[in-house]
C-alpha cells in the first residue's frame, strides 16, 4: 500500500486501485496526533464514545481530501453479518441497518465500512464500472460475507469474478489473533496455526483471500496490505490492542463522472 499524506494526516492507497480512471478510495491511518474528541485521532465511527458532530466531520473530510463533492458518503450499520445492500441515489441517504457490505454503481457516492481490526475489503469490476465495500470479521467470514457480495453483484449487475479487482485492506493478523476452540473449528486448517502458548491462531485475511479465489476472483486481481492493525500502533486502531471503544478506521471507494 502507499501511504497517502494530505495536510497534517496520513492515510493509505492501494496502487492497483490508482490505475484506474474516475476511481477513488482511502483507507484511513488513526492520525493519534490529532486531538478532536473523546477519541484520539481521526475516528469515523458512530458506534463509539466520540462526540457525533465530530466523527460527521472527519467524515466530510474524506469527500474533500478525495476531491470528491458534491458526493455523498454511505455507512452500513455493521453487526457482523453477510447482509449486502445496494446503494443508489434513490437510497443513499436511508439508514442500511444490520449490514455489512454496500455495493454502487452510481458515480458521487462513496460507500465505506469501518473496522479496528476486522478486514476491510474493496471491490471493483472496471467493466461493469460497480464497486463493493465489505467489513469482514471472523463471523462475517464464516458467513461468507465476500461471497456474498460478489454474488450479489453478479446477479444485479452482471459482474464476473473474473474482472473484479480486490483489495484487502490492513486488519489483525494471524501472529496476533488468538481465538479459542470455538471460533477456531469453523475455519479451514489452512487458516489456522497453534501458537506457541497452545492457543489457536486464525488468518482472516487470508480466510477471505480464500473466498475470493474460491468463487472466480483471479489471484493476480487481489492486492493485500500485508500491515497489522495490532501490531501498528502508531498507524491503526485495534480494538483487541486498545478495547472496543476505541477508534474505528474507514475504508471507502467510489465512482467518480
Amino acid at each position: 500500500m502507499l501511504k497517502i499524506p494530505y495536510s497534517n494526516q496520513t492515510h493509505w492507497q492501494f496502487e492497483t486501485l490508482n490505475t484506474y480512471l474516475n476511481l477513488t478510495h482511502l483507507v484511513t491511518g488513526s492520525n493519534l496526533h490529532i486531538n478532536r474528541g473523546n477519541i484520539l485521532g481521526l475516528n469515523y465511527g458512530l458506534n463509539v464514545s466520540d462526540q457525533e458532530e465530530i466523527v460527521q466531520n472527519n467524515r466530510s473530510e474524506l469527500l474533500v481530501q478525495l476531491h470528491f463533492n458534491p458526493a455523498t458518503t454511505v455507512f452500513p450499520i455493521q453487526t457482523h453479518s453477510n447482509n449486502v445492500a445496494i446503494v443508489t441515489d434513490d437510497n443513499k441517504h436511508s439508514i442500511f441497518q444490520n449490514t455489512d457490505a454496500l455495493i454502487t454503481n452510481t458515480p458521487s457516492i462513496l460507500i465505506g465500512v469501518l473496522s479496528a481490526d476486522c478486514v476491510p475489503i474493496l471491490l471493483f469490476d472496471p467493466k461493469k464500472r460497480v464497486v463493493a465495500a465489505i467489513h469482514a470479521g471472523w463471523k462475517g467470514t464464516v458467513a461468507e460475507i465476500v461471497s456474498c457480495t460478489i454474488k450479489k453483484m453478479m446477479l444485479e449487475f452482471n459482474c464476473t469474478p473474473d474482472t473484479i479487482i480486490a483489495a484487502i485492506g490492513p486488519s489483525i493478523s494471524s501472529e496476533n489473533f488468538e481465538v479459542g476452540g470455538e471460533v477456531s473449528i469453523e475455519f479451514k486448517d489452512a487458516c489456522k496455526h497453534m501458537g506457541p502458548n497452545g492457543k489457536m491462531h486464525i488468518d482472516i485475511c487470508l480466510a477471505n483471500k480464500l473466498q475470493l479465489l474460491e468463487i472466480g476472483v483471479k489471484e493476480s486481481n487481489i492486492s493485500l496490505s500485508g500491515l497489522c492493525t495490532f501490531k501498528n500502533n502508531v498507524d491503526f486502531y485495534s480494538a483487541r490492542r486498545d478495547g472496543f471503544n476505541t477508534g474505528r478506521l474507514a475504508s471507502v471507494i467510489g465512482l467518480t463522472v
